[in-house]
Formats: structure tokens, sequence, C-alpha cells
């Protein structure tokens, strides 16, 4: 599994689509926006080739100026997560 977290830059006028189109999207997840467009996001998708196409999808919607990863993690076996340390 593949988790990433970036920072979609919309057009401002662009903005409310844009997170229609965002949130129709698999794997997509909106958690923060800025007044100025920025859409803080989150991407889960099944591999590294599947995120690949998830973000050139975004950066070709309508309205995005730009996409800049911020984070990524590959977990090889999600089902096997570490348990916090009490």
């Amino acid at each position: 599994m593949n988790i990433s977290s970036a920072i979609v830059y919309a057009k401002p006028l662009h903005e409310t689509a844009l997170r229609a189109q965002l949130t129709a999207l698999p794997g997509v997840e909106i958690h923060a926006n800025t007044e100025d467009g920025r859409l803080i996001v989150t991407l889960e998708c099944d591999d590294d080739e599947q995120s690949i196409d998830l973000y050139k999808t975004i950066e070709h919607l309508p309205g995005v100026l730009s996409v800049a990863m911020i984070y990524q993690q590959t977990e090889s076996n999600p089902d096997q997560e570490l348990t916090p340390c009490k």
C-alpha cells in the first residue's frame, strides 16, 4: 500500500469544482484548505504505479495549478502495522 500526502494548488475560482472532482477519485481525501486555494490531501493506493497514475490524474484536473507531494510511505504488509509502545 502506498500512502502519501500532497498540497494541491487550485485556481481560486475553480476550488469548489475541484474539491468535488478530488473527492470523487478513489483513495483521495481532502483534509484542509486555505483561502488562497491550497488543498491538503492524502492518497491511498495499492502500489507505487497506481499512486503515480493518481498524481498525474490530479495534475491534469481543470483548475489545478500544481501538485506538490509532501510525504510518502510504502507499506509492504499493511495488515501488520506496528502498535504504539505503552
